[in-house]
């Protein structure tokens, strides 16, 4: 049995297991306090031991995609999941390039995938296993354009679509978003586009053109500088003199990612560090969005990768750019942890499906912070993967008109049409708040 100092410690106790029967953010309000918090947090380390007894075992490959999801996959699909390793046979037998049309958001979208948010312009056919295709923001090249990109999210209606007068081209919706927030214009619904598309191109690894914001890719030991684990902890984890941090600017997720974020500002205090315009955090140490990159990022242990949504697979740059790239373990909230399973390296994350409460993450945050062993478990994996950011943020490569010109090189011929967009995309289906 516990021996407790104090009866704040007891207290304590007794708040979080109220808050796991009852789960209620009423409960924090009215058992945290300044006073408080300093009991759970600085529990000796036989007490840490018995209180949060998580033997750190972690497994580092991936868990395998079903054959069921790799037959909805297409070959672009399969090919990235199987992490490039062999081309996929090249269709293509006209000698012309493909030409690919950006409607109307060409220039707009030149800033990101072109220019990666910087002065310069870059090749988007950098790097890309095919590279014979021509981009188009000229709408007179509709009549021979064998792609047309549609951004469903910055399309206003349906009326803005032109009339289509070719069957053989590959009309493609693209949205980064998730389902939650497909459309920047209301009003509009996914049937409102039924029968108007022949690929999809999102995040999703089941789309027709995946483009996902990062991926973690096998590497051999001999090529992985990281393989020297006292040169990683030494270099890049030693370092690390703060936390957990988060960075936003949106406000708001249905989620309620911020009522989370709250919670936990208030269990750890100076330990936990708000960039942005939210919860009063701090607006003038990373300015810019996605120009310019947050070297604040650089010190903390820990990320919080808090997406707006809780749908299928939506992962962003907060995983892969503010949490893996920066050397910190992302705390993910958003996509299931199955989904994080298949994605990412086992033992490279910590999801909040893993903790009851705002309270048990914290305490284990702070349990990781005193024992370094442990925390660096997390960072293992690098021996084994590399990061790919191809999102076009913060000067990272966008791999997006890579990918459609790789479609059109390797994906079926076969004609298809989307005829229910909520079956493939509504956010009924795929998400969970």
């Amino acid at each position: 049995m516990l021996v407790f100092r104090n009866y704040r410690r007891v207290f304590m106790y007794l708040c979080a297991i109220s808050l796991v029967i009852y789960g209620s953010n009423i409960i924090i309000n009215k058992c945290i306090n300044k006073r408080s918090v300093k009991g759970i947090l600085s529990l000796n380390t036989k007490e840490q031991n018995l209180l949060f007894p998580k033997e750190l075992t972690i497994t580092l490959r991936k868990q395998s995609v079903s054959d069921k999801e790799l037959k909805n996959m297409s070959i672009l699909g399969n090919w990235l999941l199987s992490f490039e390793k062999s081309l996929p046979l090249i269709i293509k037998k006209e000698k012309k390039p493909y030409i690919i049309l950006i409607w109307r958001h060409g220039p707009l979208l030149e800033r990101r995938h072109i220019r990666r948010f910087t002065n310069t312009k870059y090749s988007p056919w950098e790097n890309c296993s095919v590279n014979d295709c021509l981009l188009s923001y000229d709408s007179q090249d509709l009549n021979k354009a064998d792609a047309i990109l549609f951004h469903l999210h910055l399309t206003k209606s349906v009326k803005d679509l032109p009339i289509r007068t070719r069957w053989n081209q590959r009309w493609i919706f693209l949205t980064d978003e998730s389902p939650m927030h497909t459309f920047l214009y209301k009003n509009q619904k996914l049937s409102d586009y039924n029968g108007l598309f022949n690929w999809s191109m999102s995040y999703r690894m089941d789309s027709d053109i995946p483009v996902p914001y990062g991926r973690t890719i096998p590497i051999s030991s001999a090529r992985n500088l990281f393989n020297d684990l006292t040169y990683l902890r030494n270099n890049f984890i030693r370092s690390k003199n703060k936390l957990v941090a988060v960075m936003g600017s949106n406000c708001s997720g249905k989620n309620q990612r911020w009522e989370y974020i709250r919670s936990l500002k208030f269990l750890l205090g100076k330990d936990f560090d708000i960039y942005g315009r939210c919860r009063g955090g701090n607006t003038t140490a990373c300015p810019g969005h996605f120009d310019n990159d947050c070297s604040a990022l650089n010190a903390y242990k820990f990320y919080l990768a808090f997406e707006n949504s809780n749908c299928k697979e939506y992962l962003t740059e907060k995983v892969f750019w503010n949490g893996y790239e920066k050397f910190a373990v992302p705390i993910i909230m958003g996509p299931s942890r199955n989904d994080c399973e298949r994605l990412l390296p086992l033992g490279s994350y910590l999801h909040v499906d893993d903790f009851t409460n705002p309270i048990e993450l914290a305490y284990y945050l702070q349990y990781l912070d005193r024992n370094i062993d442990n925390y660096f478990k997390f960072h293992e994996w690098r021996r084994y993967y590399k990061i790919l950011n191809e999102h076009g943020y913060f000067g990272s490569a966008s791999r997006h008109y890579c990918r459609i010109c790789e479609a059109l090189h390797y994906n079926s011929r076969a004609n298809k049409v989307y005829e229910d967009l909520d079956n493939f995309w509504g956010k009924e289906k795929f998400c969970s708040n």
